[in-house]
């Protein structure tokens, strides 16, 4: 029996250096390589080893008297990449906005889906020195999903109190169709939080 534990574990440990050793970090902002392949038994992991995403977390605010917009982005790490085996260090977020001091959506606390890997609707990591680009959309209003999806421009600017430049623009439709699983049209509106603001740092 002692055998039978002992060629277990020695099988487990083995398998798991295995997949340790497949593993190739590279730094955030790299291209990849060759190994991309589906036929590779290698991956990448894309680290923020500079720690460029750091300046974009934190809480931050916008605040014009009609728009209430609070976001708090973290980074998350070795989340599974969407597209293909590769692995990526990404911003993910949770934010409350209101209009007219009625929330339309809230995302904190038990409505967080941070875990999740649309991360509440925004998400990414393309940065380039003090801008970051994002993955953009909302929660639906009315169905399943938004048919329309963006992207989202994040510029730091480093003034005595940090600011964030948020510029967003749309990029395409989301899915090849507008209907739901369940047979319902997707939400066909537009989306609700500003495009163009400057938050700044909490």
């Amino acid at each position: 029996m002692k055998n039978k534990i002992l060629i277990l574990l020695t099988i487990f440990l083995g398998l798991s250096n295995t997949s340790n050793a497949q593993e190739v970090i590279k730094t955030l902002g790299s291209l990849p390589g060759a190994i991309d392949s589906p036929e590779s038994t290698l991956y990448y992991y894309y680290k923020d080893t500079n720690n460029l995403l750091d300046k974009f977390t934190g809480t931050w605010l916008y605040d014009d008297g009609i728009h209430y917009f609070k976001i708090s982005f973290s980074k998350k790490e070795h989340v599974k990449s969407n597209a293909g085996k590769n692995y990526i260090d990404e911003l993910v977020c949770e934010y409350l906005y209101k209009e007219n001091n009625i929330t339309i959506y809230n995302t904190y606390g038990i409505n967080s889906n941070i875990n999740d890997y649309l991360a509440n609707h925004i998400s990414g990591s393309n940065v380039i020195g003090n801008k970051v680009k994002l993955r953009y959309n909302e929660p639906p209003i009315t169905s399943c999903a938004r048919y329309k999806s963006g992207q989202l421009t994040l510029n730091y600017i480093a003034n005595t109190i940090p600011e964030l430049i948020w510029a967003r623009e749309y990029d395409k439709v989301f899915g090849v169709n507008n209907i739901c699983d369940d047979g319902s049209i997707k939400d066909m509106s537009d989306f609700l939080i500003p495009e163009n603001m400057t938050l700044i740092k909490q």
